[in-house]
């Protein structure tokens, strides 16, 4: 597959339902190169579909379960989630534009009526007309409905005080077609039974989807497949993306050429505050805690607790105002960077599990230059 090819399928790994309104270059990528895009969708189990102008990439499960990345931090909540559904039904009966006010009415009304099992939905409350807000934003980010109007202010004040239209929005049908196709939902509620290459696929799914493959995370007998079969895999994974396999004791990890930024790639560490406690306290962290088998380290909650006081007395001074006023903001912002990229499990009694990937970005070389452009 070539060069061209491989970025239209990255591309619509990272971005699966996409329009002319929402990636114009990655469509024309992935309509020049569909039926490769389709073949590679179909090596890991998946399908592409296209309605119009608009594509989509199907996860299709495996035996109930879709392989995915740790959850972003912004990730919407359940209730936005649910208000994203009911809109998408709702934009069924548009046939030109519409503003969030009318969208709003008639979520009102759907889950007024009898039958639907989601909480019911009060414009009348500002946290309601928020959720809306932001279920909005995602249809939009997934090119259902495409906002007409730029003026922020007319979304503030529906959003602040229920007045005035709130946004103006057209319907892309072709996308909403494809989201609420009811193959897909089939698909959702009734999991296909595994297949006898269903080990193989998942193999491959994790590789893609996931930041790394760790054998300690398997059960034995399929790290034992796992690393009988990773050259082949490599070379699998390598056609499909166009980067490499980097093979390491404790797992395997897909490292995404850097000749040009893909989507795929987080940004990380950039230049704020969150993000570089996040990458000090991974260091820290790293130092101090117990290693495990398979690579991990790990800290107790009071370890943890530790770590970010040792880290708040050596770099406090250079932390944002709420790292430094609102305690639990160090660890807080720590927990969320590190966990969305894959480098760190916390549960549920506060341990932290430092996973063996953490171990690529450790030891940094940080230097702090005020204003003067003098060195800290």
């Amino acid at each position: 597959m070539n060069r061209e090819a491989q970025r239209a399928f990255v591309g619509l790994l990272e971005r699966p339902l996409v329009t002319p309104a929402t990636d114009p270059e990655l469509l024309r990528l992935v309509l020049r190169h569909l039926q490769a895009v389709s073949d590679s969708a179909r090596r890991l189990g998946y399908r592409v579909q296209r309605v119009g102008r608009a594509v989509r990439m199907i996860r299709v499960p495996i035996d109930g379960t879709v392989t995915a990345p740790p959850r972003p931090a912004d990730a919407p909540s359940r209730r936005v989630l649910a208000l994203v559904c009911c809109l998408a039904a709702c934009c069924e009966e548009i046939s030109e534009t519409v503003t969030l006010q009318r969208l709003s009415d008639m979520v009102r009304d759907l889950l007024a009526a009898p039958g639907p099992s989601v909480t019911g939905y009060d414009p009348d409350e500002r946290a309601q007309r928020k959720a809306l807000r932001d279920a909005a934003k995602v249809l939009d980010t997934w090119g259902v409905l495409h906002r007409r109007t730029s003026d922020d202010s007319m979304l503030d004040e529906w959003t602040e005080r229920g007045s005035g239209p709130g946004a103006g929005y057209d319907v892309d049908r072709d996308a909403l077609l494809l989201m609420t196709s009811p193959d897909v939902l089939d698909l959702a509620l009734n999991p296909q039974e595994a297949r006898h290459e269903a080990l193989g696929v998942r193999q491959l799914r994790a590789l893609i989807e996931t930041p790394a493959v760790l054998y300690a995370d398997l059960p034995g007998e399929e790290a034992d497949e796992l690393r009988a079969t990773r050259a082949r895999r490599a070379g699998e994974v390598t056609q499909l993306t166009g980067g490499y396999v980097e093979t390491r004791a404790e797992g395997l990890v897909v490292v995404l050429t850097d000749d040009e930024q893909q989507a795929t790639v987080a940004e990380w560490p950039r230049a704020r505050a969150a993000d570089w406690v996040a990458l000090l306290m991974a260091d820290l962290a790293g130092q101090h805690g117990t290693p495990a088998p398979g690579g991990t380290v790990r800290l107790t909650t009071e370890q943890v607790d530790e770590v970010v006081a040792d880290l708040t007395e050596w770099r406090g001074e250079y932390m944002n105002k709420a790292q430094k006023t609102v305690p639990g903001t160090v660890r807080a912002d720590a927990e969320d960077r590190l966990t969305e990229l894959g480098l760190l499990r916390v549960s549920p009694d506060g341990t932290w599990t430092l996973l063996p990937t953490a171990g690529r970005y450790r030891a940094p070389g940080v230097t702090i230059t005020d204003n003067t452009g003098s060195r800290a």
